[in-house]
């Protein structure tokens, strides 16, 4: 009986194409980070096989201990190790900072795309969609309950008779209750919500989401 035309909206919806700046100036962002993280994989797997090769030194140097130019080799080449695996203790904390300042560096960059780039949600103008549907809904109601009442005007003067008359109706109760004065309005059930539509609703939507427990009422219920 009475439907929204969100026509617009869906094909709106269906048209939307929002980001693509932010979504190159991450993909600029995810490119310099994988030559950061490349190079830190390759430290940490150069610092494994020296870890490893460490320990197998000292394993081959105890044996050697005997033999004292063995002893002397090996020791040369655990000083070394040792030298390499200080260098790249160094170069992974570098990675740390370089990490770091590539952060520093597109955060600016990504902030100033995106603000940009949502500020195109306004063009679905909430307030002025919810009041038009308020007063779409309100309006119809209020027309169709108003001709309700404009149909039965005319037979009242007649029906005043019958109501007036007091001593009739102490025997005809029933036929005063079926023209109390609410009779012509139309009926609303509430139920247990206290608003059609209430702000919190209005800001789930806003964000994406519905309210908890909404249905679409089935067509039967809204057009007959």
């Amino acid at each position: 009986m009475l439907k929204i035309d969100r026509s617009e909206v869906d094909k709106a919806i269906e048209n939307m194409v929002m980001f693509t700046r932010t979504e190159k100036v991450l993909a600029d962002y995810e490119e310099e980070k994988q030559v950061l993280v490349k190079r830190e994989n390759g430290l940490n797997e150069r610092m494994i096989q020296l870890q490893e090769q460490h320990a197998q030194l000292l394993v081959d140097r105890e044996v050697t201990r005997d033999n004292t130019s063995d002893y002397i080799y090996l020791s040369k080449q655990l000083t070394s190790t040792d030298e390499d695996m200080k260098i790249i203790i160094s170069l992974l904390e570098q990675s740390k900072e370089d990490f770091k300042a590539l952060k520093q560096k597109h955060l600016p960059i990504i902030r100033n795309s995106f603000s940009m780039e949502i500020s195109a949600k306004s063009e679905f103008p909430v307030n002025e969609v919810v009041d038009l549907v308020k007063y779409e809904l309100l309006t119809a109601i209020a027309d169709y309950a108003s001709e309700v009442s404009r149909q039965q005007a005319p037979l009242m003067p007649a029906i005043y008779e019958f109501l007036h008359d007091e001593e009739l109706m102490e025997t005809n109760r029933g036929f005063r209750r079926a023209f109390d004065y609410d009779k012509a309005s139309l009926t609303y059930w509430a139920g247990l919500s206290k608003s059609v539509i209430s702000k919190n609703e209005i800001h789930s939507a806003c964000g994406g989401n519905l309210p908890s427990g909404l249905t679409k009422p089935k067509e039967k219920d809204v057009a007959k």
